[in-house]
Parts: structure tokens; sequence; C-alpha cells
């Protein structure tokens, strides 16, 4: 008998740094992307995001965060801008984020 795959562990090691942002002098810190819960999957179009998921997406990464993030002032130049570098330093557009290595 095969040895079953540790999800909990491959979960533990693949852990990316979360990414870190400053708006009105707050440090605000978002989870890499896919990091985020699977549960956002269901609420979002992965492939091409529109205005509405993206904002779905950052409150899901922001958590508790979201409220003081969203009563700041900020062009909807700066929320794209927040996005892109978020999926840079995830280092791959959510687009192409993969439910696994083999899909």
């Amino acid at each position: 008998m095969t040895t079953p795959f540790d999800l909990d562990t491959w979960v533990h090691e693949a852990r990316q740094e979360p990414f870190r942002f400053k708006l009105s002098d707050h440090v605000f810190t978002l989870p890499a992307a896919g990091e985020l819960d699977k549960s956002v999957l269901s609420s979002v179009n992965i492939a091409s995001p529109s205005a509405d998921d993206i904002e779905t997406l950052l409150k899901a990464g922001l958590g508790d965060q979201w409220g003081a993030f969203d009563g700041m002032p900020l062009p909807i130049g700066g929320i794209g801008e927040l996005f892109r570098r978020w999926q840079k330093h995830e280092g791959a557009p959510l687009g192409e984020l993969s439910a696994s290595a083999d899909s």
C-alpha cells in the first residue's frame, strides 16, 4: 500500500511570503494569492477577473483589514496597480494559477 499524499504538509511547505503594501501611512498585508481559501473560487472568475471579482479577491485577502482599506480614498487606477503587484508577487497572474501542478 502506498503512502497517501499529505496535502497538509504540501500547504505548509508551499506557503509564500505575504504581500505588504502601504496606503495613507497604514501597512496592509495580503497573503500570497494562491493561499486564499478555495471558497472564493465559487464567487469569482479567476480566468478573467472583473472589477467586482478583483474587489472580492481583495476583500478575501485583506480579511479584517478590509474595513480600514475600504475607508481610505484611492483612485480606481490604484486598485488595478495593487492587483497587478499582488499578482506579480505570486509569480503568475491569478488567471494562470492552477489548482494542481497537473492541471
